[in-house]
């Protein structure tokens, strides 16, 4: 069996943080978003083929080969981070297409499999495929309550995440499949899951460049456990909610104000939350993500001298630090941020307002299942003349 697997080490550790992390080219004016295009083809572009039509995705293809159905996981060319992996999807008791001596072949629908992160297990319960899971990464670091349980009860169990896996405790699950997040860099475990026997899930739904190219991969998740028809139902809703809000927003903002994303740490501006998806947040609510000039956004070190000086004037900064619960926590950390002028007019904002019943944040977990809702947030934060009504549900100011 030949695989197809592209690694980048010089993305390095930094990796485990891209999980939701990456970032487009800004644009202004009022068509902005909606004129950007990707460095590769749509697959919905394809005519005459049985290529799958995908909307917003740009990091898989599906295309169907009689019952059987080939997903290709995409590295666009010239592109840093990703990972380039093939696999042929057939049936149970179906025959294998021959033709395809690169592809891992998968038996669907698959019935027992792992999860790497709170968002693929959001994905299955969408699918009403919680019963599947019988493995995770890290309780710590998920909130379902459902799966919390089962893992109090032993019938789910923790398999550890990226290079801190725990392959003794994988192999003694047995999954029909592992999920796992590749990011194209040393820190990718699905080459060892391989090596073991274990048939990798690889998940690159954090590199997309829109929200809903994210929540496209619901689509990805459906086809393994043949759930195509209901993946494709609640994507085309919650499309359809996130392009009515952004339609209902375009042209109403009468400036787009600057922001700045992440905290400084380590003698660098740590840009969590500015990912391509999040860039696209930003600038469908009406807003500039003023930070970074460059046109590719995968990962881009941040001098702390230039984020503070972008710091002194954007008018808004939004994800600071996930455990700040106040501007003095944030000031706390370094007292030059108090001439921020965000910080000096009270608008900083943290997308901890939602929380599950253990404490943990589900922005990162469950809030984009609904893009829409986040997207409405930030366009209150930054224009609440347009939304005058709307109430905070992911995000909240910091006092």
């Amino acid at each position: 069996m030949m695989r197809q697997i592209v690694t980048c080490k010089a993305a390095g550790c930094r990796a485990v943080l891209l999980l939701m992390l990456f970032a487009p080219v800004l644009l202004g004016g009022c068509h902005a978003a909606q004129d950007r295009t990707t460095s590769f083809p749509r697959n919905s572009e394809k005519k005459d083929t049985g290529f799958v039509p995908l909307q917003y995705a740009r990091r898989f293809t599906m295309e169907r080969i009689g019952n059987a159905t080939l997903v290709d996981i995409v590295k666009p060319a010239g592109a840093r981070l990703g990972v380039a992996f093939r696999y042929l999807l057939v049936p149970k008791g179906g025959k294998v297409p021959e033709g395809y001596p690169d592809a891992l072949v998968v038996r669907t629908p698959v019935e027992r499999v792992t999860c790497g992160i709170g968002l693929h297990i959001t994905m299955l319960q969408l699918l009403d495929k919680l019963e599947g899971i019988v493995g995770v990464g890290r309780a710590q670091w998920i909130g379902n309550r459902e799966i919390l349980e089962k893992i109090d009860s032993g019938a789910v169990l923790e398999t550890g995440l990226s290079g801190a896996m725990n392959m003794e405790i994988v192999l003694s699950l047995q999954p029909d499949l592992a999920f796992v997040f590749s990011s194209g860099s040393d820190t990718d475990i699905h080459e060892k899951l391989l090596d073991i026997g274990i048939k990798p899930g690889l998940s690159s739904m954090h590199l997309e460049e829109h929200p809903l190219g994210v929540l496209e991969w619901i689509k990805f998740f459906g086809a393994f456990f043949q759930k195509e028809k209901e993946a494709n139902a609640y994507f085309s809703k919650m499309a359809a909610r996130y392009e009515m809000t952004v339609k209902e927003l375009r042209c109403r903002f009468k400036k787009r104000p600057g922001v700045i994303v992440g905290r400084g740490k380590k003698g660098f501006w740590s840009t969590h939350g500015s990912s391509a998806w999040f860039v696209r947040f930003l600038q469908d609510a009406g807003a500039e993500y003023v930070l970074e000039d460059s046109a590719d956004y995968e990962e881009n070190p941040v001098s702390f001298e230039h984020a503070m000086k972008i710091g002194l004037v954007a008018e808004y900064w939004v994800n600071p630090d996930y455990t700040a619960q106040s501007i003095n926590d944030i000031i706390a950390s370094d007292d030059r941020y108090v001439h921020f002028f965000a910080v000096r007019k009270g608008n900083v904002y943290n997308n901890d307002a939602a929380r599950f019943e253990n404490g943990r944040n589900m922005f990162w977990e469950i809030g984009m299942s609904e893009p829409d809702a986040i997207l409405r947030d930030l366009a209150h934060i930054f224009h609440p003349e347009i939304l005058p009504v709307h109430r905070l549900k992911y995000y909240r100011r910091l006092h």
